[in-house]
């Protein structure tokens, strides 16, 4: 624990940080600290979902000094829910959503991160903390990019607005934030398109050309569903006479027929399209391959299976995330044990239909099987016009980069705008490398300073081609 003095300094410093940072004018290199300023002090609100109300509010209160039009949707400490637009929503003008979400998944343990959690720090170039890259990071980048056009705004009447939403609970399924502005405050805010999270820059994606950055933009994603599976078996209570079944064995068993089943895997129009958008980046026979999948299934089939990733967007995915039993000494048979799997279904996929093929897997009528969240269908995203917007906005920041469309393996928000028809796309503008990627939702969490600076004119480039063209 920190002491109180660490604390009343830390607030101060942050505070006098953020105060010199709003009323400076950045410009150059300089944005490049502003930027992480602002960051910093961001992440120093612990807005872990379900307490994101003072984080919302200290992003919100950046929008209105920037000079945009901010409405706060929802106030509870649960749901903060807000828009900052370059004109009043109630002109109804078409409307270019930039999405973000203001809640962060806890720390774990904090004694294995480098830097506290919830500090900010800047330092080596970094800015440490939870939420960094998922997902505060990219609300800084909107937020900046967006204000750059707040005083022009004021003297032009564009022909589309162009709002960043900032919502609540996504980490949770979105009940909180996206789901109650879909279905409450859709028609306010007039939407055309929508950039939210999902993929972003990665290393080693070309086996050509393994330094060659490429960036995935997401059009769909696969949609989550959780279960809880419950077992209950009268048994003999000792330890020392085991019985020939009970509870635990008899979930035990189950849980391995789901672990060793074979996976059916599932192509569709949007995974030949980000094959073929692949092939075209890469070289070679693989390449060729892959720019033909339809014709060279079997042959990329192993390679596919090997690939965690790749294997992920062609598959539904379960992961066992709990196994509990009823509390009692070590030689106590318990006649109960619960179990939740974290299910991540490709488009399409129908939850009926994936549950009674789970029952079959696990052949056993005992066992019941409760939904305890389940995402939105949505179909995926066209690769269209509005998606060129994106992919170009990347290759002016990032010249060399190479653009494909992806399914992401994860859910997220944008899938309640699909489900409502408004075209999605997910892009982080940044190219991390995997070690910090593999700090989403785990240690040591951060971003690059310089991504912030990148990432804001990705943003930038993308609204001057809405406003401008």
């Amino acid at each position: 624990m920190e002491t109180i003095r660490r604390q009343l300094f830390l607030c101060f410093s942050l505070f006098f940080a953020s105060t010199v940072a709003l009323f400076s004018s950045p410009v150059g290199s300089e944005r490049e600290s502003y930027s992480a300023s602002l960051l910093s002090r961001y992440i120093s609100y612990e807005s872990i979902t379900g307490n994101e109300r003072e984080a919302g509010m200290y992003l919100a209160g950046l929008a209105r000094e920037k000079g945009l039009y901010v409405e706060v949707l929802t106030d509870d400490v649960d749901s903060y829910n807000f828009t900052a637009s370059l004109y009043p929503l109630e002109l109804e003008k078409p409307n270019i959503i930039l999405l973000n979400h203001i809640d962060v998944v806890p720390p774990g343990d904090t004694s294995f991160w480098e830097h506290p959690p919830f500090s900010g720090k800047i330092t080596d170039g970094y800015v440490w903390g939870r939420g960094a890259i998922d997902n505060k990071g990219m609300g800084i980048m909107q937020l900046l990019a967006l204000s750059e056009f707040a005083a022009k705004a004021s003297q032009i009447d564009y022909p589309y607005n162009v709002t960043m939403l900032s919502v609540s609970g996504e980490e949770t399924g979105g009940h909180k934030g996206a789901r109650i502005i879909t279905e409450e405050y859709l028609e306010l805010l007039q939407p055309l398109v929508l950039f939210g999270e999902g993929g972003a820059g990665l290393p080693g994606v070309l086996a050509g050309d393994p330094d060659r950055k490429v960036f995935g933009i997401s059009v769909a994603h696969k949609r989550t569903l959780w279960l809880k599976l419950t077992i209950e078996s009268a048994t003999s209570g000792h330890g020392a006479v085991p019985p020939d079944a009970y509870a635990i064995q008899d979930k035990i068993n189950a849980l391995n027929n789901l672990y060793g089943r074979k996976k059916g895997i599932y192509f569709s129009d949007t995974t030949y399209e980000m094959f073929r958008k692949l092939g075209k980046l890469e070289k070679g026979l693989r390449g060729f391959a892959l720019r033909n999948i339809r014709f060279f299934k079997p042959l990329v089939m192993p390679a596919i299976r090997n690939e965690k990733l790749v294997y992920s967007l062609v598959t539904n995915t379960i992961t066992v995330t709990s196994f509990n039993t009823p509390e009692g000494p070590p030689n106590q048979i318990p006649q109960g044990a619960t179990a939740i799997l974290d299910c991540r279904l490709l488009p399409g996929i129908e939850t009926d239909d994936f549950i009674r093929k789970i029952e079959r897997i696990m052949d056993n009528d005992e066992i019941t099987i409760e939904i305890i969240n389940e995402g939105v269908m949505a179909h995926p995203s066209p690769v269209n016009e509005q998606y060129s917007k994106m992919e170009k906005a990347i290759k002016d920041v990032f010249p060399s980069s190479g653009v494909i469309p992806v399914i992401m393996p994860a859910s997220n928000d944008n899938n309640f705008f699909r489900a409502k028809g408004v075209p999605s796309y997910g892009i982080l503008p940044a190219y991390l490398e995997m070690e910090l990627l593999e700090s989403i939702h785990n240690v040591n969490e951060r971003i690059p300073v310089d991504m912030l600076d990148r990432g804001t004119d990705v943003y930038m480039s993308l609204i001057r081609q809405f406003l401008y063209n």
